[in-house]
This record gives structure tokens, sequence and C-alpha cells, in this order.
């Protein structure tokens, strides 16, 4: 059975069609990673997955179940980090948390160890905490549930990089449990870090669904150098290094870089406007 299953999905505003025709399969125990620019429909999408918004077609199954018929089945079964949270102000994050507890399996020390790893002071009121406290109370809330597939939306927002290492420690640690995790990211460099699969939407559309294994084993080596006079010039080795070093040997080089291409930089082509 796959975690999620979504074929045909559209979502229009009106006369806005914010996504269209989109098809996704996530497999049990992946880590996936959502990718695109602001307002290409990945929020609606994961909105449309927790039953927060209704498509106008097409379906969403997620564990065999309709994300509409049965919401209330899977709203057990999912843990979810909106990319913005809005809580009580004029509560403490522990109780708040507490509160939260209400609807889980989990004991209190839960709290406590989590807010601890994420070095949160649980004694402060909601109204207190900077941006990154913020989002570390989201991540608590979510990760207090023992659910089956986590849905992130910006989850790392607000964070300082070495709270983003320890986050995704953490994930990792939860897909090694079996759990499934959709991440929507801006981050590229944590998508390729990360991420097993990664879907591409723009202009609610999919462009692309990325094998990280795969693309990762087909990285090619990328050549920039600078002579004396001035010359710049960027290229994607395609031949023997050995070959290519020979050649620019008989250059007057003031500069040579040659490196492996990221991912990202595959990436970064799907952000860019065409050119009219």
């Amino acid at each position: 059975m796959d975690a999620i299953k979504i074929v045909d999905f559209s979502k229009s505003y009106g006369n806005v069609l914010a996504v269209k025709n989109l098809n996704i399969t996530i497999a049990q125990g992946e880590i996936v990673g959502f990718v695109g620019k602001n307002g290409s429909g990945k929020s609606t999408t994961i909105r449309s997955i927790m039953n927060m918004i209704f498509q106008s077609s097409g379906t969403i199954q997620v564990l065999g179940l309709d994300s509409v018929n049965d919401a209330k089945e899977l709203k057990k079964k999912i843990a979810y980090v909106p990319s913005e949270a809005s809580f009580q102000n004029n509560i403490t994050a522990h109780k708040l948390l507490k509160f939260c507890l209400q609807f889980t399996t989990y004991d209190d020390s839960k709290i406590q160890e989590l807010a601890e790893y994420f070095e949160l002071d649980l004694t402060k009121k909601i109204s207190d905490l900077s941006l990154g406290n913020r989002k570390k109370v989201s991540l608590i809330q979510a990760l207090l549930k023992e659910s089956e597939i986590i849905i992130l939306d910006e989850p790392t927002g607000g964070l300082d990089p070495l709270m983003q290492h320890k986050f995704f420690q953490l994930i990792i640690k939860e897909k090694e449990k079996g759990k499934t995790i959709f991440l929507s990211s801006h981050n590229l460099e944590e998508v390729e870090k990360y991420c097993d699969k990664v879907a591409i939407i723009k202009d609610g559309e999919l462009v692309d669904y990325l094998d990280m294994a795969t693309v990762s084993l087909t990285k090619r080596q990328t050549v920039s150098y600078e002579t004396r006079d001035g010359k710049k010039v960027d290229f994607d080795l395609e031949k023997d290094i050995n070959e290519v070093i020979k050649e620019l040997s008989k250059l007057d080089l003031t500069y040579l870089e040659i490196k492996t291409k990221a991912v990202t930089d595959e990436f970064i082509h799907y952000y860019k406007e065409e050119v009219k």
C-alpha cells in the first residue's frame, strides 16, 4: 500500500488554477521532498492532503484512505507541521503541549525529552518566544503524536543551522521506524541531503519527480577557469579529466576550479522564469 497517492489532483480558486492534474505516489518509509517557487501550489497540495481545503477534481489517498471521506480516521495517522503556526499567546509552551497530549498516547515525559533536545524553555509564554522557538513548539507538537506519516511544510524556517541539523537527525530516526515524511522546503541543500525522492512543482504542475539515488550517481563535474587576459569559462566535464587537464595546461591560467556539480544546481533552473 502506498503512503500517499495523488491522482489527477486540481485545485481552483475562482478563475485561478492553483494546481493542475497533479500525480504523485509516495511509498511507505520514504522521505520525499516537495519543492517549487512561492505560489507554485505546494501548500495548496499539502492542505488538501490534510483535508483543510477540498480539491476541485481528482483524488488523494493516504494509507489507502480517502482524504475527504476518511478525513477523521486519517488525522489519527498524520502529524503535520504548517509553514506558519498560530498558538494562543497567553499560555506557556508547556501548558500548550500538555493540552496536545490529550490527543495522543504519550505521557508528559515525552514533552520534556523533546524540549531538551530542541533546547526549548517550556516555562516561557508563547508570546515571549522568538520565531525560531515558536517553530520548535510546532515541531514538538507534531512529534508528540504517534503517527505513520509526518507532513512538514517549511519545517526549518526560523531555526539556526545547528538546530536544523538536529531536526533532521530526529527525522531520520523517525524514518528508520518506518514512518513516511513528506517535506516541503525552499532549502535545496537539505532536500538534496536528506530526501529519497523529490517532486518538483512549477505553476501548479509537476515538472519532475527525481530519485535522488539515481541523480547522485549521475552527478557531473564542472570546470571553471580564468585566463590572464580576463577570459572566463565554465563548462560541464564530459570527457576524461586527464585530457582536459592537458588542454588547460596550455593556457595561461590565473584561476582553475574543478568541482562536483551539486543537485541543487539542477533544481535551480526549474525556479527560473522562461525567457520570453
